[in-house]
């Protein structure tokens, strides 16, 4: 019997969630709670690991769904100096904002560059030194500027790959994911997307489930999986503008407006205690807080008929319709009756396409950034 040999070539799939928000938009700003959930849309990253080529060794990145590609050798990709605590490290990517510039046209795509950046970091500052080829490719089916955490998932895909790829090169066994680690460096990634981020959406795609946020992630919690529709308004919306414009009535209207802000809060706590329930008893609570947090929200002058549309639809064929992120356009979502049938889902479907709507259905609550060994049999 001759020895087992190990192979040459090892292939893995990180699988991540998206990101709803649930409740509290807006009145997060002010300190108040807001709930978010993971959703059933994912952004899939194959790692394949050549453990036999040596010398001129490289990284090759496919973005499948921005059609782009390239190839970079691991000899450019300097490590990081910054030591292994998560941060970032901004005398890095001046190096590898400049080291991108040679390899691509000047005229590419900003996300296609973020991301590569994002790649380059995180090899520089989790895996350092190597001369083993390796190769990722990404495809996703989260929308990107749709409010449903495509940079996150992307930057938590992301971070388990490299933390699979270092222990991969240093170490023999099983990889046990540390979800903490992972997190806090896809949080540095994030800071690339998105200037000042919350750390909320990060956080979803690690750990799944529901996620409490109150001037920081406080907490994340398992739920029972959930059917919900999404519903796309095909509207236009400016974050900034609807986020200003709350601020300036509530300066106008404070004795208003903060016990409407203080209203959402509470319906957060409730939905967090609420969520976690079996789905059958909590059904007709959540429906309920779903549709005064929705109103509330149009109160504050971030709705739009549209939005208001797809709440009456849902409400009339029975389920929980909200507005979520920003409003004044965008997306809602249906939070669908766990008893309710194949037909009636399908009916209301239909209405909201015959109102210019377009929506998917999908899940809430699922479990959060995964990884799995691929097998070519």
């Amino acid at each position: 019997m001759g020895e087992t040999q190990e192979p040459t070539v090892r292939k893995f799939v990180v699988r991540t969630p998206g990101k709803l928000i649930l409740t509290g938009e807006h009145a997060v700003v002010y300190g108040k709670l807001a709930l978010a959930a993971s959703v059933d849309l994912t952004t899939e990253m194959y790692l394949t690991l050549h453990t036999d080529r040596h010398g001129s060794s490289s990284f090759v990145v496919y973005l499948e769904d921005l059609k782009f590609d390239c190839s970079l050798p691991l000899a450019d990709l300097q490590t990081s100096n910054a030591g292994n605590a998560p941060n970032l490290d901004l005398e890095l990517l001046d190096k590898l904002k400049s080291l991108i510039a040679t390899r691509v046209p000047a005229d590419t795509n900003h996300t296609v560059q973020m991301s590569l950046l994002a790649l380059c970091f995180l090899y520089c500052s989790i895996v350092g030194n190597s001369d083993t080829s390796f190769e990722i490719r990404v495809k996703s089916t989260i929308p990107i500027g749709a409010g449903l955490g495509s940079s996150a998932a992307f930057s938590v895909g992301s971070s388990a790959v490299f933390h699979l790829l270092h222990y991969l090169l240093s170490s023999q066994g099983v990889f046990v994911p540390d979800l903490d680690v992972i997190n806090s460096w896809a949080f540095q990634c994030e800071k690339m997307f998105h200037a000042t981020p919350s750390g909320i959406d990060n956080a979803v795609c690690t750990y799944g489930g529901a996620v409490k946020y109150k001037k920081a992630v406080i907490g994340s919690i398992s739920i029972p999986e959930a059917r919900i529709l999404l519903v796309n308004t095909g509207v236009g919306r400016q974050t900034k503008l609807l986020v200003e414009a709350v601020r300036q009535k509530r300066n106008d209207f404070t004795a208003i407006m903060d016990p409407i802000l203080d209203s959402i809060d509470q319906i957060s706590c409730k939905m967090a205690e609420i969520v976690q329930l079996p789905p059958d008893s909590s059904f007709s609570a959540i429906q309920e807080l779903l549709s005064t947090n929705h109103w509330l929200l149009a109160s504050m002058g971030v709705s739009h008929p549209s939005l208001d549309e797809i709440h009456r639809l849902a409400r009339a064929h029975g389920q929980a319709g909200k507005l979520t992120g920003a409003g004044g356009g965008g997306l809602a979502y249906v939070w669908l009756n766990p008893n309710c049938s194949d037909d009636q889902v399908n009916a209301l479907q239909h209405q909201l396409t015959l109102g210019n709507f377009t929506c998917w259905p999908t899940r809430l609550g699922v479990k959060g950034v995964h990884i799995e060994e691929l097998n070519d049999d």
